[in-house]
């Protein structure tokens, strides 16, 4: 007799990761040109410098062994201190201007953790979390687990559209169910998947229209700012973020990761926290892992204190910011005979271009653009999955191309590949 399984809730409603069919072919076939993942560039992994941090570390033994020891919850006290220090200097603010955001501070295991966490402290099945259209396609999937609705809101070239915003939560309002909006989820800078940053001039709007909505609903609902491309800006300078704006920390959640701008290797990120939110998440974090690694926040502490982490970023906008271009003039070149027809989004920062096709063109997996660039050995990432699931129907001709991993060589031959696959398939529809 073989017995079933039985699995929680949580479990069944959790579907596969949606792209892991693309990282398999691409290790499969080295051939291909991937312009799916969205990795970081291998040869700019910061190797000498991590070697100088262990070597420090554990240049004498007792420093060593207290980085080998279990840490604290909430993450090394120094490090938690520095990241606020660096926060007051980013936001041009007087030194021990945010000196109480360090005891709302915790280090996580990348910012994916953090998300997962604030998922479990505020989501019940059918609660609602607000989210960019397109957004980042990971963050659904802790949603899914939850059990909770994400609801599309449009963006426009300046980012999350604050009126949208404005009527969803009317339309909410309408149908009784404001009472279940949690979270309005944003990545303000060089959003994953489209490059666009939210302009300075909402962010403001965003934090009140929240605070309001929340005074209206009876509850909070709460701002999580997804800042994981923070710093990875070409020429032109970063917004203050929405977290600075919210004076009496009751609103905003800040998400912020050392996975692109240092190593992803190190799987350590931050939040800084609204009060109501630093018990709950410590609670949460302490049954999840007792503190992500002590002997890598040492390690980091150290790559920051010593300047390495700030030339690292400085290598790797000149890095990428060359990718871009490269990328972007070869778009420019090859698909040039389809001007109107395709568009695509021209970042500031970040690792992601958006492409939309003409409408009625099927970019997901079982569509002709996509057998088209399999036969041209080229590959993306079907724009389907960053879209929410309500309201349906799911938008289906955009896709997702990275220029963060591949060498300048092969991206233009990869929007060489990319240009004729879409010939085919326009020619084919026509």
């Amino acid at each position: 007799m073989t017995l079933r399984t039985s699995l929680s809730a949580a479990t069944v409603r959790t579907s596969p990761p949606s792209i892991s069919s693309l990282m398999k072919l691409a290790l499969e076939k080295p051939e291909i040109v991937s312009l799916a993942a969205g990795f970081v560039d291998q040869r700019s992994l910061p190797v000498e410098e991590t070697a100088r941090a262990v070597e420090h570390v554990l240049g004498e033994a007792r420093s060593g062994r207290s980085a080998l020891q279990y840490g604290t919850s909430a993450g090394d006290a120094e490090l938690r201190s520095l990241l606020v220090e660096r926060l007051e200097q980013g936001h041009d603010a007087t030194p021990g201007a945010f000196i109480d955001a360090v005891g709302r501070t915790v280090v996580t295991t990348g910012s994916a953790q953090l998300i997962y966490l604030v998922g479990e402290a505020l989501l019940n099945p059918g609660d609602v979390v607000l989210v960019e259209s397109p957004t980042y396609f990971v963050f659904l999937g802790p949603l899914e687990t939850r059990g909770a609705r994400a609801v599309r809101v449009p963006i426009d070239e300046h980012g999350l559209r604050i009126d949208a915003l404005e009527e969803a939560l009317v339309k909410i309002q309408a149908d009784g169910q404001l009472d279940r909006v949690k979270l309005i989820y944003t990545i303000p800078e060089h959003a994953n998947p489209t490059g666009i940053s939210l302009a300075e001039d909402r962010r403001g709007p965003l934090l009140e229209l929240a605070n309001r909505w929340s005074a209206i609903a009876g509850r909070r609902i709460f701002v999580l700012e997804d800042a994981a491309y923070h710093g990875l800006s070409y020429g032109e300078p970063e917004a203050k973020s929405i977290w600075s704006l919210d004076a009496k920390a009751e609103t905003v959640i800040l998400a912020r990761t050392f996975s692109k701008t240092f190593s992803p290797g190190f799987k350590l990120g931050y939040g800084v926290l609204p009060r109501d939110l630093v018990d709950p998440i410590l609670r949460l974090k302490g049954n999840h892992d007792f503190g992500s690694s002590n002997f890598t926040q040492r390690l980091l502490h150290r790559v920051i204190a010593e300047g390495d982490y700030d030339r690292h970023v400085e290598r790797l906008r000149e890095i990428y910011g060359r990718k871009r271009d490269v990328f972007l003039d070869a778009l420019d070149r090859f698909l040039k005979p389809f001007e109107g027809e395709v568009t695509w989004t021209r970042p500031h920062g970040g690792l992601f271009v958006w492409m939309t096709m003409p409408e009625g063109i099927d970019t997901g997996f079982d569509g002709l653009l996509f057998e088209k660039c399999l036969a041209e050995g080229v590959i993306y990432v079907p724009g389907e999955f960053a879209f929410a699931p309500e309201p349906a129907p799911l938008p289906r001709n955009h896709l997702r191309l990275t220029f963060g991993v591949p060498e300048e060589d092969v991206l233009v031959e990869g929007a060489r590949r990319l240009a004729e696959a879409v010939a085919a398939t326009l020619t084919k529809q026509a």
